[in-house]
């Protein structure tokens, strides 16, 4: 793959994952729907993923290619799903926060549905205030890698070494190799036949191309 033709994937990837929102959100049955993160405080970008935060309400998991369920990352009386997505032929990653209806919305909260304003703390410290939910049982090792290895591969993208390296590290790779090498080797032992091992591969090819044009220029 060409750095061109990685950039032009990657600029469709972004483009579908905006249409993905606008055409998911009237979807769900919730009192309200709020985007946190990033996009929601306009400094993210074609890599970014979606974090959603679903006001007593269901996510849409219909089409999803995994899904993890950490309730520790959501708040006490609700809940956090994190879901894979083939969009564009590529991995994208929500953070679904299933939110009870009593509890403050975070400040930098961007309402897409319903009614509601923002509270005073960011989605760590409202979180922190209402107290996180029970540790639930430990999830699937290979969907937990291949959840792992696409925000890794942003982070390499992104010129965030240390933390790739962090990451690379924790799912057992070599991380003093080349980086993007050491992706690939997890996504050897951890991919197998999963469904989402295809995208992860497809989104290290974007990573490496883009990267290997940075290093000739």
């Amino acid at each position: 793959m060409t750095p061109g033709e990685a950039r032009t994937l990657l600029t469709a990837y972004a483009r579908a994952r905006d249409e993905w929102l606008t055409t998911t959100i009237p979807t769900l049955e919730a009192q309200s729907v709020w985007l946190v993160g990033s996009l929601a405080t306009n400094t993210g970008d074609d890599w970014s993923d979606l974090d959603l935060l679903v006001v007593e309400g269901t996510p849409a998991l219909d089409e999803t290619v995994l899904t993890i369920d950490l309730p520790t990352n959501g708040p006490a009386g609700g809940g956090y799903l994190g879901a894979m997505y083939d969009v564009a032929g590529l991995p994208l990653w929500v953070d679904w926060y299933l939110w009870p209806s009593q509890a403050a919305i975070p400040r930098e909260a961007r309402r897409l549905a319903g009614a509601g304003s923002a509270g005073p703390r960011n989605l760590s410290g409202t979180l922190d205030h209402l107290g996180r939910g029970e540790p639930g049982p430990p999830p699937d090792p290979t969907a937990f890698a291949l959840a792992m290895l696409p925000l890794a591969a942003k982070h390499l993208a992104r010129g965030n070494l240390a933390a790739a390296t962090g990451m690379i590290t924790m799912l057992g790779g070599a991380a003093d190799n080349d980086l993007g090498d050491a992706l690939y080797d997890v996504l050897s032992e951890a991919g197998g036949s999963h469904p989402a091992a295809a995208l992860v591969h497809r989104q290290l090819t974007i990573v490496s191309a883009l990267r290997l044009d940075e290093l000739i220029s």
